[in-house]
Parts: structure tokens; sequence; C-alpha cells
């Protein structure tokens, strides 16, 4: 009857203090890399958290340009002059204002 490679091993005390030492390493590594995988998942996640508020700040200026935009439009359409910020941020647009 033979015995199995496993339990032999798992059972078997280590017989000296170099075999103690590789036990110790190996399950020292084991811990590093379970930690580093931990880390670089939280990284991972905190990263795409912060892609997502920039993308969530990005689209949140372009509706309030188009916003500021379309209200400096409306009062060019009124024949009312744009309110002094407004007229700063639309640069380049042209405003008829009779004098």
């Amino acid at each position: 009857m033979f015995i199995d490679a496993d339990q032999l091993t798992g059972s078997r005390a280590p017989s000296d203090a170099g075999s103690v030492a590789f036990q110790v390493a190996i399950k020292q590594q084991k811990q590093f890399e379970e930690e580093l995988k931990r880390s670089q998942d939280r990284r991972e996640s905190e990263i795409a958290a912060e892609r997502a508020r920039a993308e969530s700040r990005r689209k949140e200026q372009q509706v309030q340009q188009t916003q500021k935009v379309s209200s400096v439009e409306l009062s060019r359409d009124s024949g009312e002059a744009p309110e002094p910020e407004k007229a700063v941020e639309s640069r380049g647009a042209a405003v008829d204002v009779e004098v």
C-alpha cells in the first residue's frame, strides 16, 4: 500500500532549519503577492473612479458652456447687449451694437 505524497509532505515536520526557512519564505512570498494584487486592484479602481469624475466634470463644463453660448445668442437675437462675463467667454463672435 502506497502513501499519498501530499499526505507525507503535509504531515511530516521539517527536518532542519533550512527547510523551515524555505517554508517561511514561500509563505511570505505568497502573502506579498496577495497584498500586491490587492494593492494593484485598489489602485486600478481609484484610477477608474478618477477618470469617471474627470469625464463627468468635462461633460458638465460642456453643458455649461453650451448654455452660456445659447444665452448669448438669445440676447443677441433679442437686441440686448450680452452680459459682460458672457461677452468675455464668447470671444471671436461678432456682436452688433447700436449706438
